[in-house]
């Protein structure tokens, strides 16, 4: 029994893209170095995960979870990373102002953005995460 392998995506558009923002030299250590690591981290704890699962091996496959999670996370959100990103001739905002705009009319403000952005993301408000880090 194989399991599925995900691949590294091709990014829309080239390494160089994006300069002067961000360099070439940024844009393909990221992408062929840090995605492409998280994604290898995925596909062997996938095996690993379907062994444990065969031979029964529950504090494995706890393990696995966890790796899973964890890469399997990266691997989405510099998917998404990617497909959100354009050259600055090609952005649809021609004003910080409409973005601004939005998020008062979705959120009520920037602050409860970033209130709602820390809860729905983490689980816990910022807050608390500077309670922390300040210890």
């Amino acid at each position: 029994m194989a399991v599925a392998q995900y691949s590294l995506p091709p990014l829309p558009y080239a390494y160089d893209a994006l300069e002067p923002a961000i360099s070439a030299q940024i844009m393909q250590l990221h992408h062929s170095k840090h995605h492409q690591t998280y994604i290898t981290n995925l596909n062997a704890a996938l095996t690993s995960q379907l062994h444990a699962l065969i031979s029964n091996n529950l504090p494995l496959q706890l393990a696995n979870q966890q790796i899973i999670t964890f890469n399997g996370g990266g691997h989405i959100n510099h998917s998404l990373f990617w497909e959100n990103l354009c050259a600055a001739s090609e952005s649809k905002v021609t004003d910080a102002k409409q973005v601004v705009a939005e998020i008062e009319k979705q959120w009520g403000g920037i602050e409860e953005f970033k209130d709602r952005f820390w809860e729905n993301v983490f689980g816990y408000s910022r807050e608390w995460v500077g309670m922390v880090g300040q210890r």
